[in-house]
C-alpha cells in the first residue's frame, strides 16, 4: 500500500472520530447532522464546480453513495441514541471491511495479495474484539448487546455499500468534486426527514447553540471524505478501508478518556491487532 494512501488514511481517521465524537455528545444528533450537510453546502458547490460539467458516467455512483450515505446517517444517529460510543463506532466501522472486500473483488476486480489479506483478517478479528469486549467481558447483557450490535451492523453494511461506489467514481471524477457532489445531495434527501419530524423551530434552536461545532464538523466531514477518497485512488479500496479503521482504536479511547466508558484487556488485545494488522497490509498488502 502506497505510503501516501497511509498518511491520508491516517489523517482522516483522526478526523472522523472527532466528528462522530461530536455528533455523540449532542443532544439533538439528526438535526445537528443535518445542519452538518447543509452547511458544508458552502464548501461543496465551489468544489463542485471545479469539475464541471459532470461526467455523465458518475451520475449512477453519486446517486447510489448519496441514498446510502443518507441511510447511514439515520442509523447512525439513532445508535448513538442508545449505545456506547465505544461499542456502536468499533462494530459499525469494524464489520464494514469485511463486507467492503467482497464487493472490492466482485465489482472492482481487486484481488488482496497473501499479506494483504492476511493483514486484513487480523485486523478484522481486532476490531472484533474491541467491538465486543462488553459482551466478551459479561459487562454489558446479552438482549442490550444485540440491541446495540444490530444497529451498529446495519450502518456497517450501507459503509461497504458506498465506499464501492465511491471507490469506483473517482476513476471517474476528481475525489473534491465528487465528494462535494455526493455531500450536497445526502443533505437534500435528508431535509424533507428532518423539516418533518422536527419542525422549523427546533431547527433554528439547535443551529443558535451548536453553529461553531456545526461549521467545525462540516469542514471535518468533507475534508475527512476527500482524504479517503484521494487514498481510492492510489491504493486498493479494500486496503484503504480497512485501514481506516484505525479509527477504532481513537473511538474507543476517546471514549474511555472523555466519556468514561469501559477499555480494558480485551479492547487492548484487539488494538494491537488492528495495529498489527494494519502493519501487514502497508508493508505487504
Amino acid at each position: 500500500m502506497p505510503i501516501e494512501a497511509l498518511l491520508l488514511v491516517f489523517l482522516s481517521a483522526l478526523l472522523h472520530t472527532w466528528w462522530n465524537y461530536f455528533v455523540k455528545t449532542v443532544r439533538e444528533k439528526q438535526i445537528f447532522t443535518w445542519w452538518t450537510l447543509a452547511v458544508g453546502c458552502v464548501f461543496y458547490i465551489p468544489l463542485i464546480m471545479l469539475n464541471w460539467p459532470i461526467p455523465s458516467a458518475v451520475w449512477p455512483y453519486v446517486a447510489g453513495s448519496a441514498l446510502a450515505e443518507a441511510i447511514y446517517f439515520i442509523v447512525l444517529i439513532r445508535a448513538y441514541q442508545h449505545g456506547d460510543f465505544s461499542l456502536v463506532y468499533p462494530v459499525a466501522r469494524g464489520a464494514a471491511p469485511a463486507m467492503l472486500t467482497v464487493w472490492a473483488v466482485l465489482f472492482l476486480g481487486e484481488r488482496p495479495e497473501p499479506g494483504g489479506f492476511a493483514g486484513l483478517s487480523v485486523l478484522i478479528i481486532g476490531l472484533i474484539l474491541v467491538g465486543g469486549a462488553g459482551l466478551l467481558t459479561r459487562r454489558t447483557s446479552f438482549s442490550v448487546g444485540v440491541s446495540e450490535l444490530c444497529p451498529a451492523l446495519v450502518i456497517s453494511f450501507w459503509i461497504s455499500v458506498y465506499s464501492v461506489l465511491d471507490g469506483a467514481a473517482v476513476r471517474i471524477m476528481a475525489p473534491e468534486s465528487y465528494a462535494g457532489l455526493v455531500l450536497a445531495i445526502t443533505a437534500m434527501l435528508l431535509t424533507p426527514v428532518v423539516i418533518s419530524r422536527y419542525g422549523i423551530r427546533a431547527i433554528a434552536e439547535e443551529f443558535h447553540l451548536n453553529w461553531v461545532r456545526i461549521v467545525a464538523v462540516a469542514f471535518m466531514m468533507l475534508l475527512t471524505f476527500i482524504l479517503v477518497l484521494e487514498a481510492y485512488r492510489i491504493g486498493k479500496v479494500s486496503y484503504v478501508a480497512a485501514t481506516r479503521e484505525i479509527s477504532v482504536i481513537l473511538a474507543s479511547l476517546v471514549g474511555w478518556r472523555l466519556m468514561k466508558e469501559e477499555f480494558g484487556r480485551i479492547r487492548t488485545a484487539g488494538s494491537v491487532l488492528i495495529f498489527l494488522g494494519i502493519l501487514l497490509i502497508a508493508i505487504t498488502g
